[in-house]
């Protein structure tokens, strides 16, 4: 499984007229939620599968929309979710999906007021899509980041990658000599998958914020950089806990291009401060791109999750 490119989604996509002025943010690169005017208000609305993850997807269908409508700019309230579940997938288990939603939804006050579910033959695994509603008296975009701002990095990187990693490959990475220390570790972080509120305390005091996910934080970066039509560098190693690095060392795959919810990433003006986060580079003027510790990168079209897949399954 890969993104689609950005040259493909330009033709497909994000260069194709929209006919109601009062979208103020339609499909473009980088940008993690659609924004429409309503009065004296945005909504502000996502969508986004779950496609990597077999285990708690039902949290983390929740989580990873959520995350998008916060960066925006906005609280996430409103949730239709989209539940596709192989033809003979046991009752019990697409019960305890439906239960994980709804305690992640009461966890961060979100009410379900819509969907649909059904059973697919042509389906291995469950396919969990969520379409994410909040509003707003001021967005947040991606493309917002200016010459002279900070970049700043808050929370570690590859933390849905590395639980992700963890709940479904658990025996194989204790096989490969990762630590069971590391292993339980990484199987809380859970807990850490979310970013509403961190975004949302700093939302007045930032040019733009960027939730990294398929392709990690390079992605991510990446998104900003061209969305912002300036030059991000990187020159401070962005923060990444040791038990991501043991979990990526064991799959020979990179932390930094692991997908990665629960990290969020942020512009800041050089005459604001923010209370928690690490300032890992700057933004520069230039042509659009990401010098990454000294190493100008490309787009991160596969993200590492699905080359770990691959990597177990071939062995």
């Amino acid at each position: 499984m890969a993104k689609l490119s950005k040259d493909m989604m330009e033709g497909f996509v994000f260069k194709k007229n929209i006919h109601d002025d009062r979208v103020v943010m339609g499909p473009a690169y980088g940008e993690d939620a659609a924004v429409v005017k309503i009065g004296d208000e945005y909504l502000v609305v996502h969508s986004d599968p779950i496609s990597g993850a077999v285990e708690n997807i039902g949290s983390l269908s929740v989580h990873i929309a959520a995350n998008d409508i916060a960066v925006s700019g906005a609280s996430p309230r409103w949730m239709l979710p989209t539940l596709q579940f192989p033809s003979k997938y046991k009752r019990s288990k697409i019960k305890g999906v439906f239960e994980d939603i709804y305690e992640t939804v009461m966890d961060l006050d979100i009410n379900i007021i819509g969907g649909h579910s059904e059973t697919v033959d042509a389906l291995d695994q469950p396919l969990l899509t969520s379409c994410m509603m909040g509003v707003t008296k001021k967005p947040v975009f991606t493309k917002g980041a200016n010459p002279g701002d900070k970049i700043v990095q808050i929370h570690e990187a590859g933390l849905e990658g590395t639980w992700i990693l963890a709940s479904d490959f658990e025996k194989e990475l204790k096989e490969r000599g990762v630590h069971e220390e590391m292993i339980k570790k990484a199987l809380t972080l859970q807990e850490e998958i979310s970013v509403v509120n961190s975004a949302l305390s700093i939302k007045e005091k930032v040019s733009s914020m960027h939730d990294p996910t398929e392709g990690g934080i390079i992605q991510g970066l990446y998104e900003m950089a061209q969305a912002s039509e300036n030059k991000f560098v990187i020159d401070s190693e962005p923060m990444v806990m040791q038990t991501t690095v043991d979990i990526c060392e064991a799959l020979r795959i990179e932390p930094f291009k692991l997908i990665s919810s629960g990290c969020l990433l942020a512009t800041v003006p050089k005459n604001h401060e923010l209370d928690e986060g690490k300032v890992i580079g700057k933004v520069e003027k230039g042509a659009p791109m990401v010098n990454f510790m000294g190493e100008d990168i490309e787009e991160v079209l596969e993200d590492e999750l699905f080359k770990a897949r691959r990597f177990l399954n071939h062995e």
